[in-house]
């Protein structure tokens, strides 16, 4: 499936799509206007907190996420989706891999300092998609 990350970025900063039916962990995919991805995992409860992150420079013609590093774990790199292989028509959902569950869009954002997409960076970056 051909796809490019920054179609599914929105009008804005970017979009936070999130996994479904999710029990243990908190899986996100975030997309930016640049075309960059980045997935996190966070854990929930009483200390729920980020696990872990990795970032990617988009997808190959194959729909495959090309990730900038591997992460360092087993687990991790098990967490981490690898081939976008549908778009849910009704919604918008992202599935990956093929697996049941799918990531909903949960989050459209203006910004985002924490990642490196401030304002002006937006803002220039809005320029130059135009």
């Amino acid at each position: 499936m051909t796809a490019n990350a920054a179609d599914f970025a929105g009008a804005g900063c970017g979009r936070r799509y999130e996994k479904e039916l999710e029990t243990h962990f908190r899986d996100c995919m975030l997309f930016y206007l640049d075309g960059r991805i980045r997935f996190e995992r966070y854990c929930y409860g009483e200390a729920a907190c980020l696990v872990f992150s990795v970032w990617a420079h988009g997808f190959d013609a194959d729909g495959k996420i090309l990730w900038d590093r591997e992460p360092e774990f087993e687990s991790q790199q098990k967490a981490i989706p690898r081939v976008l292989t549908d778009i849910r028509a009704e919604d918008g959902a992202l599935q990956f891999d093929d697996a049941f569950k799918h990531y909903v869009q949960t989050e459209e954002f203006a910004e985002d300092k924490a990642n490196g997409y401030g304002k002006w960076k937006v803002f220039w970056l809005k320029r130059k998609r135009k």
